[in-house]
């Protein structure tokens, strides 16, 4: 009797083909494809979050209005929206981009009416600048001591690309530039770094036409290179930076300058003072006065002053260190500081900031396994408590707004937020210029190290401009 074999259904041979695939890729494809399953994940979960029952956000009640205004043909007149009779859309137009463009994709698929469908279009445009923040923190890794290789490196972004405060900053009040805002800045004071000065000082000028408080960021970084005396530097850098904002605006003034100098220069002086800083700490009339008007000149003065501290502190700061970006989230967390109405979604620059400064302070010894000291690591765990103390400020100045309905701060909330964060103010400042000494010097370059990164002699082959 002859049994007649029967042929594998193709359905099968299919199947078994999927599943050898994955060993017969190499392995740099291999991580391709689970760098590009993780990026779709992320993308999900941005998606998912946008159907969350919220209340209207900045984002419903001035970005996508001014996103419509763009799309009626009209982009130049995005700053003659108005909400009620005073408040209008003060957030810069570079950050008005990708909304216009998710505004656009849900006008075509009929979904600009559903808040939740095109909150999800805005996120999923938005997402790819969290994962640029990850990406320059990996780089900036890999700037200061041996790369990571493998899983290790993968893990690099969680910190970053999972912060609360992104979703507290995009679900809960509608702002997506703020971490388009720090890529940027990342990626400029990497080019600063290198001397690559008019391309940073572009990137910062780019920054600054997404939100004004770039201006701190500037400041410690423009401050950064006067201390090392890197004149030239900082003459190209403000100059680029000039320029970028400069070309960026002259649209909008030529087509509409009353509204364009309205919405972003002199209306903020006629916001009152909210509270939930240190402007609270006095609620006499010429001290609330002062806040109305002046707010914004203390808030650089002060951030001033603590960068040249941190400077003084800290005679080897300068851009080739990891402690630069602690000095970037010095400056940021000035603006909730001291910024006359506190809200919980200006804390998320400077989370970011000392994060990826965490990250690129990890102790590492180049063919040294066992090289790091106990210290070191005990140092670097400290050093953590600064990105963990800025998003408590976050976290405990939403539940003070939330306590009142969102309608202003009231006791003991005030109190609570403002030893919060001055407590967390100690944390960044002694973590900038206490724990290096903990950490050795040995990490991260030498003590006996010239004074800055390239001398302003160096040829015009090195020095960019």
């Amino acid at each position: 009797m002859v049994i007649e074999e029967r042929a594998e259904p193709a359905a099968s041979r299919m199947v078994s083909a999927l599943r050898g695939l994955p060993a017969r890729l190499p392995t740099r494809w291999r991580w391709r494809l689970l760098i590009a399953a993780g990026v779709a994940a992320y993308y999900l979960l941005w998606a998912l979050t946008a159907f969350d029952k919220v209340n209207p956000t900045d984002l419903d009640i001035f970005f996508l209005p001014a996103a419509h205004i763009a799309l009626g043909g009209r982009p130049l007149d995005v700053y003659t929206l108005r909400v009620g009779s005073l408040y209008p859309n003060a957030n810069g137009p570079l950050g008005l981009v990708p909304v216009t463009l998710a505004a656009w994709l849900a006008q075509w698929r009929g979904w600009l009416g559903d808040p939740m469908l095109r909150r999800m279009l805005v996120f999923a445009v938005c997402a790819p600048f969290p994962l640029l923040v990850g990406w320059e923190g990996a780089r900036a890794v890999d700037r200061f001591g041996p790369p990571l290789r493998g899983a290790a490196r993968a893990l690099l972004w969680l910190p970053v690309i999972l912060s609360p405060l992104l979703w507290l900053d995009a679900l809960y009040y509608g702002h997506i530039e703020q971490s388009m805002v720090v890529w940027l800045a990342l990626a400029a004071t990497r080019l600063l770094s290198d001397a690559r000065y008019l391309r940073g000082g572009a990137l910062l000028g780019l920054a600054l036409l997404a939100r004004s408080d770039t201006a701190l960021i500037i400041l410690a970084l423009g401050l950064t290179l006067l201390v090392w005396r890197r004149w030239r530097g900082a003459l190209l850098t403000a100059l680029a930076a000039g320029a970028t904002l400069l070309l960026g605006l002259t649209p909008f003034l030529l087509a509409d300058g009353h509204d364009v100098v309205f919405s972003l220069f002199t209306f903020r002086g006629a916001l009152p003072v909210g509270g939930g800083d240190l402007w609270s700490l006095n609620g006499s009339a010429m001290f609330i006065a002062v806040a109305q008007r002046f707010d914004a000149l203390f808030t650089l003065l002060f951030a001033a002053l603590l960068i040249l501290l941190a400077h003084a502190a800290h005679p080897r700061l300068d851009l080739n260190m990891p402690d630069i970006y602690g000095l970037l989230a010095l400056a940021s967390f000035c603006f909730a500081l001291l910024i006359k109405t506190l809200w919980p979604y200006y804390f998320l620059e400077s989370a970011l900031f000392a994060t990826v400064w965490a990250l690129a302070a990890m102790p590492r010894r180049a063919g040294e396994p066992g090289g790091v000291s106990r210290r070191e690591w005990l140092a670097w765990a400290a050093l953590w408590l600064a990105p963990l103390a800025i998003s408590a400020c976050a976290i405990i100045s939403e539940a003070g707004l939330e306590a009142n309905s969102y309608n202003g701060w009231i006791q003991p909330w005030i109190q609570v937020n403002i030893v919060c964060e001055v407590v967390t103010l100690l944390i960044l400042v002694v973590a900038l210029v206490g724990v290096r000494l903990a950490r050795g010097t040995s990490a991260h370059g030498s003590a006996d190290a010239p004074r800055g990164i390239l001398p302003e002699s160096a040829s015009s082959a090195v020095i960019e401009g």
